[in-house]
């Protein structure tokens, strides 16, 4: 590896501090292939999913950031977050041993981001080389969390104009780095290993603010807008290119056992102190407005805004989770209008369903 300067220097005093991870054997990969493991270094042939969303549009495109690389080995992401790290790291040399130790001394994006969990999460009792040893042991040998730490970034780089680059994404941003330990600790909580997984629950919550349970089932893409005060409860399932923003809530009613917590759909956005409760479905592509209190299903494609949340219309954007507009106010109260006429006239709902179940 290379310093700053492009000369060659010796990092084996560095190496020392690390975890020891002995991973010499042969891994098989979830799809039956077999991934060649060799040392300490970042095992995996680079298979990176090409990605299942794009600007404006819900089909598939050939994304040169995350385009499968299994037989060069190359990995967009990881290679661009180096080079941002470099050019950092010329532009504020103050940074430079920051940027060094998180990104520069690392071989792949798994070893760097586990190594700034480790570090953002330890205490006094879970220190930074346990933590860094649970984190990458649980990246090497996961391949779809392989794939979603990169989908993930991909989707903060694509929607959030706030994040500058890759590297800032996972140096900075705690809905980032918060989705990222939640997806560690989800893989512990399916291997049996709840009390770990509760503790890295704990920990995030207390440094970022984001309380995910480890149980919760949450895909890929997925962004976390500033995240803080964000809560997903323990059954709550949440699809691919969701598009999440701060202080929502995603909970349970009652004491019941079982599945009680939101189904959100693919590519749905859930705006700012969006409150969701209960065992209910938010469709495909639907928008949750700003401040809103959802008791009952919503449709696909569909806009619900309000408290309770009422059906104010459909979504014309075909991806409403990348435009991210989720202000409806303008809209909503023009609906109000329409709906109070429509009520008049005759009893109807604006929202098309039955007096009844405008009561649940």
């Amino acid at each position: 590896m290379a310093c700053l300067n492009g000369e060659k220097c010796d990092f084996s005093s560095l190496s020392s501090s690390l975890p020891v991870i002995d991973s010499r054997r042969l891994l098989s990969g979830d799809d039956g292939e077999t991934v060649k493991i060799i040392g300490d270094e970042c095992p995996f042939e680079r298979v990176l999913p090409v990605p299942v969303y794009a600007r404006g549009t819900l089909n598939p495109v050939f994304d040169p950031v995350l385009l499968d690389s299994t037989n060069s080995g190359y990995d967009p992401i990881w290679d661009s977050i180096r080079e941002e790290a470099k050019l950092e790291a010329e532009k504020e040399p103050v940074l430079s041993s920051f940027l060094y130790t998180s990104i520069l001394s690392h071989d792949c994006l798994e070893q760097a981001l586990s190594f700034v969990l480790a570090n953002r999460l330890q205490n006094p009792t879970l220190l930074a080389t346990q933590l860094m040893d649970i984190f990458f042991n649980v990246l090497i040998h996961d391949r779809g969390i392989q794939s979603s730490i990169r989908l993930d970034v991909q989707a903060f780089k694509d929607k959030d104009p706030a994040c500058l680059s890759y590297s800032s994404a996972i140096l900075h941003l705690k809905g980032y780095l918060a989705l990222q330990a939640y997806r560690v600790s989800h893989k512990l909580w399916k291997q049996g290993r709840q009390l770990l997984a509760l503790a890295l629950q704990s920990r995030v919550s207390e440094v970022f603010g984001i309380d995910i349970h480890p149980a919760a089932r949450i895909g890929k893409g997925i962004l976390l807008d500033h995240g803080t005060g964000v809560v997903i409860g323990e059954t709550a399932v949440i699809g691919d290119r969701v598009s999440i923003l701060h202080g929502v809530t995603l909970g349970g009613t009652g004491k019941e056992a079982g599945d009680r917590h939101p189904n959100i759909g693919d590519d749905a956005l859930l705006g700012a102190c969006v409150t969701i409760l209960g065992n209910i479905k938010i469709g495909a592509g639907a928008m949750v407005a700003a401040g809103s209190l959802v008791l009952k299903d919503v449709p696909w494609h569909s806009m619900v805004a309000g408290n309770p949340a009422k059906l104010i219309g459909f979504v014309d954007e075909q991806d409403p989770s990348l435009t991210m507009e989720h202000d409806a106010a303008r809209e909503f109260f023009g609906n109000v209008i329409v709906a109070y006429r429509e009520t008049i006239t005759n009893g109807s709902s604006v929202s098309g369903v039955t007096e009844k179940e405008e009561r649940i």
